[in-house]
C-alpha cells in the first residue's frame, strides 16, 4: 500500500472515530466507559496520519527537486541528446512507468493493492453517512436467553418503595435463581423493547455488553396479562416501559428460563440514549 493511501486511510478512520466517541453515537456498539479509550485511539490515528502525509508530500518536493537538479546539470552538458536520455522529462517518465508492468513478482501482471486499499473507506463511510444502529430486536430474536447465576446464593432485597425501577438481568436473576422471594407482593418498574416471540406475542427485551456489541447477550421476560385481561401487540423494537408484578412461571433454575411478569399498566417510550444494560 502507497504510504499516500495509508496517510489518508489513517485520518479517515481516525475522524470516523472521533465523531461516534464526541457524541453518543458510540453507545450503539461499546459501553459507556470506553469513550476515554476511542477519544485517545482516535487522536493518535488522525496525528499520524498527519504526520506521515506531511513527510509523504516533503519526499515528494525533495525527489522533484533533485530530479530537476539533474535536469538542469544533463542540460549543461556537451550532448544535448545525452542530457535527454539522462534526465527525461518528468511527464515523460511518469508515462514510461505506466507503460511498463510493475511488481508483477514474475507472474505477468501487477498488483492492484493500492486500489484495493481503498476499500478500507467504507466503513469509515458508513459511518460518517449512515450510522449503523443499535441491536434490537433482530438480534435477540437470533440469540438465546441469558440468565446468570448470581455471584451470591440468595438476592439482597429491593429497596423500599413501590414501583421499583429494575433492570431486566436484574429482575430475570432474582426470578429465575431466587425463585422470586425477593420480588413476590412488589411492585416492578422495567423498560426495552420489544421482540417478537413467533407465537404471536412478544418479550420485553434488552441486551447487555461485556465489551462491544459482537459480545451482546440478550433478557427476555415474558409479560402476561392479569386475569380476563390483555397485553397490548407491539411492533418489534417498540421501546415500552412495563409496570408490573412477578408471577411464577417460564421456568426456573436455568440459564434458558424466561421469566413472566404480570403486567398492571403499559407505556410507549422513546429509546433511551444508551440502549443496553
Amino acid at each position: 500500500m502507497k504510504r499516500e493511501v495509508q496517510a489518508v486511510l489513517l485520518v479517515l478512520i481516525g475522524g470516523a472515530v472521533l465523531r461516534i466517541s464526541v457524541g453518543d453515537e458510540f453507545l450503539r456498539y461499546v459501553k459507556e466507559g470506553m469513550r476515554p479509550w476511542l477519544l485517545v485511539s482516535g487522536g493518535l490515528l488522525v496525528v499520524l496520519g498527519v504526520m506521515l502525509l506531511v513527510d509523504v508530500l516533503r519526499a515528494a518536493r525533495h525527489d522533484h527537486a533533485d530530479s530537476t537538479q539533474r535536469h538542469h546539470t544533463a542540460s549543461a552538458g556537451d550532448d544535448p541528446d545525452a542530457a535527454h536520455v539522462m534526465a527525461p522529462d518528468l511527464d515523460d517518465v511518469d508515462a514510461f512507468a505506466d507503460a511498463v508492468p510493475g511488481d508483477d513478482d514474475g507472474h505477468g501482471h501487477a498488483h492492484g493493492g493500492p486500489r484495493s486499499a481503498w476499500l478500507l473507506l467504507l466503513p469509515v463511510l458508513a459511518i460518517f453517512l449512515v450510522a449503523p444502529p443499535a441491536l434490537g430486536a433482530y438480534t435477540a430474536q437470533r440469540e438465546g436467553q441469558a440468565v446468570l447465576a448470581p455471584a451470591t446464593p440468595e438476592a439482597p432485597p429491593l429497596p423500599a418503595g413501590d414501583p421499583v425501577s429494575l433492570s431486566l438481568a436484574d429482575y430475570a436473576s432474582r426470578a429465575v435463581w431466587d425463585d422470586g422471594r425477593t420480588l413476590a407482593g412488589r411492585s416492578v418498574r422495567m423498560t426495552g423493547f420489544a421482540t417478537p416471540d413467533g407465537d404471536g406475542g412478544w418479550w420485553l427485551t434488552r441486551l447487555q455488553l461485556t465489551c462491544c456489541a459482537a459480545d451482546a447477550i440478550a433478557t427476555k421476560i415474558k409479560p402476561v396479562p392479569r386475569p380476563g385481561g390483555t397485553v397490548e401487540p407491539l411492533p418489534a423494537d417498540a421501546w415500552v416501559t412495563v409496570t408490573g408484578q412477578w408471577v411464577p412461571g417460564g421456568g426456573t433454575q436455568s440459564e434458558k428460563a424466561i421469566p413472566w411478569v404480570q403486567v398492571d399498566t403499559l407505556a410507549r417510550v422513546p429509546a433511551p440514549k444508551n440502549p443496553y444494560e
